[in-house]
Formats: C-alpha cells, sequence, structure tokens
C-alpha cells in the first residue's frame, strides 16, 4: 500500500462508511499513543474512556472483530486492556498472539527463547540498565524478547536525542540484536517478529472482508504495509506514515472509532 497525499483520496467518513458495510470488519489497533495517551509509568497507560467505549460497542456487533496489536508484553495486554477476553491480542511486536476470541479451537502462540536469545536478553537489558544510570529520569522496560529505553520522563529533556542516539550505539554492538528506534524511546529485540506479522496473523485467522488499523509509531508502518486496497490505514499524530488518513491524537481516533461503531449498527444487514 502507498501513501496518498493528493486532493483526490477518499476522505476519513467516507472510509469510515465504506468499512462499516463490511460483511467481516477486524478493527486493529496499536494501543501506545493510539487509544492510550503516552503516561510518565507505562504501566499507567490505559485507552481513553471513549476509546474504551468505542471498542465494547464495536465487540458486541456481529461479524466483527477488534484486536490489539502492540509492542507491549501479551501479559498487560490480557491484564490492563483486555481483562475480559474478547479482543484478539498481538504483544512484543507480533512474538505473541492470544486468540482466544476466536473460539476453543484457538489457543497462545508460545513464546520461547533459545539459550542464545537469553543470553543476548541479558546483555541488552544491561546495557539499557547502564544508560539509564547516566540519564537521570530514563527508564527501562523489560519485555519478554527485548529490553526498551524510555526517555520521556527524562530530568533534562534537552538531552534525549543525544541519549537515543548512544543507546542505538551501544546495542549495535550486540549482533543478532533488532533495534527499534521510536517517539522517546529506542526498543529492542532478540526476536525477528513484527507488528506486520501481527495484523496479518489476525486478518487471516477473522478472514476480514476490511481491515482497519490504527497506530502512532514507526514500528506500526510494518503493520500499515501489510494492508491492502480494500482496507483502512490511520495514522495517529506526527511523522510519515503509509496510511491514506491522519487523525491528530487519540481523543480524535476514538471519535473516529465512535463513528464506525455508529455506522456499522446502522448498516444494512
Amino acid at each position: 500500500m502507498t501513501a496518498r497525499h493528493d486532493d483526490t483520496r477518499p476522505a476519513l467518513e467516507d472510509d469510515l462508511a465504506r468499512a462499516a458495510e463490511a460483511e467481516v470488519l477486524l478493527v486493529a489497533l496499536d494501543f501506545d499513543g493510539t487509544l492510550a495517551p503516552f503516561t510518565e509509568d507505562p504501566e499507567d497507560s490505559r485507552a481513553l474512556p471513549e476509546a474504551q467505549s468505542a471498542l465494547e460497542e464495536l465487540l458486541a456487533l456481529e461479524h466483527t472483530y477488534v484486536a490489539v496489536v502492540s509492542g507491549r508484553p501479551l501479559r498487560f495486554l490480557r491484564a490492563v486492556v483486555d481483562p475480559a477476553g474478547r479482543m484478539l491480542l498481538s504483544g512484543s511486536h507480533g512474538a505473541e498472539l492470544h486468540l482466544d476470541a476466536l473460539g476453543e479451537a484457538a489457543a497462545d502462540t508460545e513464546l520461547q527463547l533459545s539459550p542464545a536469545q537469553q543470553e543476548l536478553l541479558g546483555r541488552a537489558t544491561a546495557l539499557v540498565e547502564a544508560q539509564v544510570a547516566r540519564y537521570p529520569g530514563a527508564q527501562l522496560e523489560r519485555k519478554p524478547t527485548g529490553a526498551a529505553f524510555h526517555t520521556r520522563t527524562m530530568t533534562d529533556q534537552s538531552l534525549c536525542a543525544r541519549a537515543e542516539e548512544e543507546m542505538i550505539g551501544e546495542f549495535e554492538r550486540l549482533d543478532g540484536l533488532k533495534i527499534t528506534p521510536g517517539q522517546h524511546v529506542v526498543e529492542s529485540s532478540v526476536h525477528s517478529a513484527t507488528k506486520g506479522e501481527g495484523i496479518t496473523a489476525f486478518m487471516r485467522a477473522t478472514g476480514a472482508d476490511v481491515t482497519l488499523f490504527a497506530g502512532d509509531d514507526v514500528t506500526d508502518e510494518n503493520a500499515m504495509r501489510e494492508l491492502g486496497p480494500a482496507d483502512l490505514g490511520i495514522k495517529v499524530g506526527t511523522g510519515q506514515s503509509v496510511a491514506a488518513h491522519r487523525v491528530g491524537s487519540p481523543a480524535e481516533l476514538a471519535a473516529a472509532l465512535n463513528r464506525l461503531a455508529g455506522l456499522r449498527r446502522g448498516a444494512p444487514g
């Protein structure tokens, strides 16, 4: 899918109306910066009430699936994002999948790291710990397949770019480590999975006629590129994207999701 930047591209309202009429609809979303505003402590992050309300309404509709495709660990997604177990979940950038919403035959993918991957994960985590010690306020986020260096909470925000560049340089010393810079974060992973693999698995499993995917970060572009001509991509915030549409904030996305739910509730059939 390629970006469309001319005046002939369909308005978001038009594409929402088209998606609402799909026989089988998959609504897949990133979490941080998309459903939920960023917080100083990642563990405090929660979907906006307006977004949560839209997801609940979509989940109540027939032939409609809701998925969250996130870099967060699956344990966080299951405990915080979907404690009722009604959504499809992809955690750790596609390395973990939770498919229970498809029925009793579905199961989680089992994430297993080899001894070499476990050793690499330990070395990557130690590098982040050292970097956090050098920059007050920075944070380490431990994940099943990697370690992330967060700068959003750094005491001196003027040093964020330098700290992130240094972190990338430290990570590059480790062979076999996947490095993904983001917004105020540098992520590392010993697993090669991407969000594109997560959304592809959900598209195939649900047989969706139309898939809507929304995300805010560079890691979400892997999922955007898996969308087909009939699908709908929405970029949240600034930055380059192949998505056909853009909204300015999680609040604006929540409004679009509520609009989609209302349109689908009233769609013929």
